[in-house]
């Protein structure tokens, strides 16, 4: 484990997964859910594909390749290219193995860098390979919900820098489902209750905002931004009413359900030039009351 620290406290990061474990303020409090019964994970990278696409299967040139939910980058040991007390870059790179899940050459790096504010996480794909690459990605950090003993969930928000009124999205079984529901959002501020993920997540893939603040009744929370590289929202908690919100900034997300095609042209793909980068950062900010 890599620990970080800055003026707005520290950070722990796996080598597996360069995933996030923890996330504390100045205080000591932890913000980031620890990979409870209910869900084994923290705060999960999702590369090549976010969701996933119908069968588990990609097709690329008429050949079909096996590959899982979000991808494999999550499961697999990442190498540490630069650590230092406040930061740390950790690089991911194609092998056999990933080729045969999905027949591109990649080098993924993710760097942390805990500062006077909290937590910055910029994630960069760059295209060594002769054709384009189709990637997707996004970040599934899991919160405590509540995020102090004793209080209660239903007397938590989550307030956008926007009002979003656009349309939402449901899945099934983590593939996008045909149509749209309405906002659940009122003006700027989701009222959270167990009951909004009965069925499944929350996909603004219209999001206005690139910022938000998620607050327990006391004041603490955190504070979320995100560059426009992300384009699509998920708000998600279990259906079963585990103690963890995540809030899931992404370039790209799930397939629809009826999906058949090449994955590059899979909507919300982003298809990377030759010798060309994609970069995405966002941050997180604790609030102690």
């Amino acid at each position: 484990m890599l620990i970080l620290r800055g003026g707005a406290g520290t950070a722990g990061i796996s080598e597996h997964g360069a995933e996030p474990h923890s996330l504390r303020g100045t205080d000591g409090h932890e913000y980031l859910w620890q990979a409870g019964e209910a869900w084994r994970r923290h705060a999960p990278i999702l590369f090549p594909i976010v969701g996933r696409v119908p069968d588990d299967t990609i097709s690329v040139d008429g050949r079909s390749y096996p590959l899982t939910q979000h991808g494999f980058a999550r499961d697999l040991e990442w190498d540490v290219v630069t650590a230092d007390d406040s930061s740390a870059t950790l690089r991911l790179r194609d092998n056999e193995a990933t080729r045969d899940r999905f027949p591109f050459a990649f080098e993924l790096t993710a760097h942390y860098a805990v500062d006077d504010d909290g937590l910055v996480t910029t994630y960069e794909v760059h295209n060594p390979g002769e054709v384009h690459l189709p990637v997707s990605i996004g970040s599934h950090p899991a919160f405590a919900w509540p995020l102090e003993p004793g209080a209660a969930k239903t007397e938590h928000v989550v307030v956008f820098d926007e009002p979003e009124a656009a349309p939402i999205r449901r899945l099934d079984h983590t593939l996008v489902l045909p149509g749209s529901e309405p906002s659940p959002v009122a003006g700027s501020t989701l009222a959270l209750d167990p009951a909004l993920f009965s069925t499944d997540a929350i996909v603004m893939d219209q999001v206005a905002s690139h910022g938000l603040r998620y607050l327990a009744p006391s004041g603490r929370g955190l504070r979320m931004t995100w560059d426009d590289v992300f384009d699509v929202f998920v708000v998600w908690s279990r259906p079963d009413g585990a103690d963890l919100l995540c809030l899931e900034p992404c370039v790209g997300g799930a397939a629809p359900i009826d999906f058949a095609g090449d994955l590059r042209s899979k909507p919300g793909i982003r298809l990377v030039e030759p010798g060309a980068v994609l970069r995405a950062s966002y941050r997180i900010d604790p609030i102690t009351p």
